[in-house]
């Protein structure tokens, strides 16, 4: 494992370097970077024929994609703003179109116009989606599912769909909505979008499917597999320090 660890790091600095910018380091947080999806991305593309180097290319993509739509989600919505929230608001902004261009700049030097269709594609429909959530306060639970699952998981779809690796569609969208509903769970009690009880459930149904689906898979790096269990098993734990404090206090 350890060497799937250090090519994960690899991965990780490289785009570490393509988000750093002076100025806007000196003036905003780091981005985040989401390591479970940075390793389901690396499972999806170590499935397929073609070089190191552009699997990394196209992980980065993928990557840059994602933080700059969690970048745009940081922009501050608030009215009654000073001067400083208000250049920090726009040099948020600022932030998001920076990293979205960058990823259409590496897809350009690879000159990958199909790719950069399914990138456009996943995009339009977590914007449209985000913007349900958003503004769709009377929505049902359904229906705010459907959206929860879409943003999270549109773009790792979309690729798969694709390269027409149906499995992985399946484990990445079962993960990766598992995972932002067990994190929905710590704001169910005060500006959660789903009660605490929904989540509870989904959460169960959706952590048991994983596993099930982890269990039977197969990788061409087994160590990739064994990886994505201990973070499941991860997220899990913490899952479950959240239930025990939810029932202390009544929820």
């Amino acid at each position: 494992m350890q060497e799937l660890v250090v090519q994960l790091a690899k991965i990780k600095t490289a785009l570490e370097k393509k988000l750093n910018h002076p100025f806007l380091g000196k003036h905003l947080p780091s981005p985040v970077i989401d390591e479970d999806k940075l390793l389901l991305l690396y499972a999806i593309f170590d499935e397929m024929d073609l070089s190191d180097e552009l699997k990394e290319h196209y992980i980065i993509t993928a990557m840059l994609v994602q933080i700059a739509l969690n970048t745009h989600d940081d922009v501050s919505t608030k009215n009654d703003i000073n001067s400083q929230e208000f250049f920090e608001r726009q040099l948020t902004v600022l932030a998001g179109d920076y990293f979205s261009g960058l990823y259409y700049l590496v897809l350009s030097e690879v000159k990958d116009i199909d790719m950069i269709k399914v990138f456009a594609l996943a995009i339009k429909e977590i914007n449209e989606h985000k913007i349900k959530l958003y503004h769709e306060e009377e929505s049902k639970e359904l229906s705010i599912m459907e959206s929860l699952e879409v943003v999270e998981t549109s773009l790792f779809k979309r690729i798969t769909q694709h390269y027409k690796l149906d499995f992985h569609r399946l484990l990445a969208s079962k993960f990766l909505i598992y995972k932002r509903l067990s994190h929905e769970k710590f704001h169910s009690y005060d500006k959660g979008i789903l009660p605490f009880s929904y989540l509870t459930k989904a959460c169960s149904e959706l952590v048991e499917e994983t596993t099930l689906l982890l269990k039977d898979s197969t990788f061409k790096n087994p160590e990739i597999k064994k990886l994505l269990v201990k973070r499941l098993h991860a997220i899990q734990f913490y899952e479950s320090l959240h239930n025990n404090n939810a029932v202390e206090e009544g929820l």
